[in-house]
């Protein structure tokens, strides 16, 4: 088409009050794209003598928009991290905002690429490292990106992503040998000193922490069987009064609320992911949050949850 227009012939009317037409021909200056404004976080700022701990499921670590991830972090200030699902091969991925705020890093990776993953990253230093299932019943490295654990001078620190329980639920036995191992192996440390799990559990406990749609799948998909929620129970709730328990700190603090931390178009949202306790620290928790914040950024299909925790690890 062309550009082109004829000329008008003069006015009689005084053209000085009339107003200023725009140049047709200038440039015009585009709109930003949705995708390259960033987003503005704001965060309660965690309290003398107290630590923020984050555990979020990244859905792939590389996939997660770099300028975005560093502002987040900015707000949120996070003294540990843990990361699921980084789908990250060995070594550590070069990503600068995590190089620098986090000197130690720890990342678990599965023996299959592209698939699990578990990262710890802490400003603080471990006084022990564990990747993988000590008490798994096969080789370690099958549970290398699905387990990592770090030990501190009061607390052990876990991070987990768990296995689904797959389609049609043909991965539940590999559930139920892991639930086992994983109820062995808590049961060794809390004897020792108390236990901060987080991560994604990919179990849901009960249907306040699924919405209306996700209900309808209620017992008939992974994560949400009545066998997964036993042996999720079994972990947390041991059958001898005198042996230890856990909390899930989220719904401890919030006992009626329905919120998430994963969504998907078909199948509904979920809690999958938070931070549990041992019973005897859950008095040290001052908060436990979900960053509903970065639900609709496109970073990933879960969103972080954060711990304030009183006193040292």
């Amino acid at each position: 088409m062309s550009l082109k227009r004829r000329a008008q012939p003069a006015s009689s009317q005084d053209t000085s009050s009339k107003k200023a037409k725009a140049n047709f021909f200038a440039p015009r200056t585009a709109p930003a794209p949705s995708s390259l404004i960033q987003p503005q976080f704001v965060f309660s700022k965690k309290q003398d003598g107290s630590l923020r701990l984050t555990t979020w499921n990244v859905n792939g670590i590389k996939s997660v928009d770099e300028k975005v991830l560093k502002k987040y972090l900015e707000a949120e200030d996070p003294d540990i991290i843990v990361l699921t699902e980084t789908k990250y091969g060995k070594g550590k991925p070069d990503i600068m905002c995590l190089k620098t705020k986090y000197k130690h890093q720890v990342w678990g990776t599965d023996p299959k690429a592209g698939q699990a993953g578990t990262a710890i990253l802490s400003k603080q230093k471990p006084q022990n490292i564990i990747i993988g299932l000590p008490t798994w019943h096969g080789p370690s490295e099958e549970t290398a990106g699905r387990f990592v654990q770090l030990e501190f001078e009061h607390t052990y620190l876990i991070g987990t992503y768990v296995p689904n329980s797959g389609e049609n639920f043909k991965s539940l036995d590999t559930k139920k040998k892991w639930n086992e191992a994983f109820k062995e192996h808590l049961d060794s440390l809390d004897t020792d000193k108390p236990v901060i799990w987080a991560g994604d559990f990919n179990c849901i406990p009960s249907k306040k922490d699924l919405d209306q749609k996700a209900q309808t799948f209620w017992n008939n998909l992974a994560g949400l069987s009545e066998v997964e929620r036993t042996g999720l129970d079994a972990i947390l709730n041991p059958p001898k009064t005198d042996d230890r328990k856990l909390k899930d700190a989220w719904r401890h603090l919030h006992p009626d609320t329905e919120e998430f931390t994963h969504a998907s178009l078909k199948y509904g949202a979920w809690r999958l992911d938070s931070f549990i306790l041992s019973e005897g620290i859950l008095d040290k928790v001052q908060s436990c949050e979900i960053r509903h914040e970065l639900k609709d950024l496109n970073l990933s299909d879960h969103w972080p949850v954060t711990l304030d925790f009183f006193g040292p690890l």
